[in-house]
């Protein structure tokens, strides 16, 4: 039962559109409403117990309350919340984020993982002279003007080897259509095409390493190395958008298990340990362009350098969170309990699905993983989005109802944490087959 989340929903409604903070949070007929979390559990304002595979969309690492976490904050907090003014601390952890990412010289913090990505796309805007990016279709890369293009459409356009910028939301000014240009993740010679065509405009290329907004798009036949080559030999910055698989896919991120060197890298999700942080760094005279390039006054050029601001940049809270989880993440163990775990998750949902002769694939890498109803082997974006998603929802709202949080319940990725343990998959892996089988009950009496 439901009854005081329902309740909430009523009186949200009338102070927030669809009860919601967040788009993505909204769900029919309403939201369950959270009280409090643990470990890998969170409990409702009814009392009903989750066990959580959403994990704050992927920025729970570590499980909720890790001890080690909100010790580091509760210091913190006894010598102030933010003066707007340096810390060592940043500087302690933009060391250990250099240190375990080596493409990243220089380096600033932000808030979210959508300021990193826009003050990314500025400073390589603003080094390259050039105002023109590329992105992936199907790509996300956060809710700024930029970006909002090609993400999801009933009818994406252009062809798919051939794609046309498509506009995602109400708002974002058309005129911004031509600066964007997209193209197709996985094919390495449309890809090619596109941007030797465009290589004179273009500032810089913009992925995430595992395409996550459509699923879980693994990168095939070396692509990300393919296209660094390609952005090398075009003379185009690349930017890989790490804000999902920074330090959870490994220490060093997507780039250290594809084996990949951007140009530019932008972090958030696991860097703030479940607190608000961000950042975005890569070479040096890339992130110079932060700084003026003439300190004279008159200036012999306006501007004189890209701006980066902000008044809760570097928050003492986050970075104490933020220092934790660096700490944490030097520990081997982590990441060999998460792949332990993770290689027991997701073949598992694959296997339960094959032994009911549901026709589904699969996809993970590392610690994050989605299912893709009626499909074998998705390649691409657009491959990703003909899939059954409304029978993931329903068998995400299924599950959810017998205690299991697999993701957004209609339809997201699932992650796991170092708090989930091998009873916790066993009790998670027998919940996902009664979904299963109810998935196949409907379907069968649908034909």
């Amino acid at each position: 039962m439901m009854t005081n989340s329902r309740a909430v929903y009523s009186r949200a409604s009338n102070l927030l559109p669809g009860g919601v903070e967040s788009n993505f949070r909204h769900l029919d007929p309403f939201p369950f409403y959270a009280a409090r979390a643990e470990g890998c559990k969170i409990y409702d304002i009814d009392g009903n117990e989750f066990m959580d595979f959403l994990l704050s969309q992927g920025a729970i690492l570590f499980g909720h309350r890790r001890r080690e976490i909100e010790e580091a904050v509760a210091k913190q907090l006894k010598n102030g919340a933010n003066t707007a003014i340096p810390t060592e601390l940043c500087v302690e952890v933009a060391e250990k984020v250099s240190r375990y990412v080596p493409s990243v010289k220089l380096l600033r913090f932000t808030n979210s993982g959508t300021e990193a990505t826009m003050h990314a796309l500025r400073t390589a805007r603003g080094f390259t002279r050039k105002d023109k990016i590329a992105k992936p279709e199907g790509g996300y890369h956060g809710i700024h003007d930029s970006v909002l293009w090609s993400i999801w459409a009933p009818n994406l356009r252009g062809s798919e080897r051939r794609p046309k910028a498509t506009q995602f939301s109400r708002g974002v000014p058309k005129a911004l259509a031509k600066t964007v240009v997209v193209f197709p993740f996985n094919d390495i010679e449309a890809t090619y095409d596109i941007l030797h065509k465009e290589k004179d405009n273009l500032a810089a290329v913009i992925t995430e390493p595992v395409l996550a907004n459509v699923g879980c798009l693994v990168p095939r036949d070396n692509y990300l190395r393919e296209l660094q080559k390609i952005c090398n030999e075009l003379g185009i910055l690349l930017i890989l958008d790490e804000v999902i698989t920074g330090f959870r896919l490994a220490r060093g991120g997507a780039q250290e298990i594809f084996k990949v060197k951007p140009d530019l890298t932008t972090f958030g999700k696991a860097l703030g340990g479940g607190f608000q942080m961000a950042a975005f760094g890569g070479r040096r005279d890339v992130m110079m362009e932060l700084l003026s390039s003439d300190n004279n006054w008159p200036p012999k050029e306006w501007p004189t350098g890209t701006c980066h601001a902000g008044t809760y940049n570097a928050h003492p809270v986050s970075l104490a969170a933020s220092a934790a989880v660096m700490k944490l993440i030097a520990d081997d163990r982590v990441y060999s309990h998460l792949d332990k775990i993770s290689r027991m998750f997701f073949p598992g949902l694959q296997q339960l699905m094959d032994d009911r002769h549901i026709t589904a694939q699969v996809a993970s890498c590392g610690s994050m993983g989605h299912i893709y109803f009626g499909a074998t082997d998705v390649r691409t974006a657009r491959a990703a989005l003909m899939t059954g998603w409304d029978t993931l929802g329903m068998w995400g709202m299924e599950c959810l109802v017998r205690g299991m949080l697999f993701g957004h319940p209609k339809g997201e990725k699932m992650f796991v944490s170092t708090s989930h343990t091998r009873e916790d998959i066993e009790k998670a892996l027998e919940v996902a087959d009664c979904g299963f089988s109810a998935v196949r009950a409907r379907i069968s009496g649908a034909e």
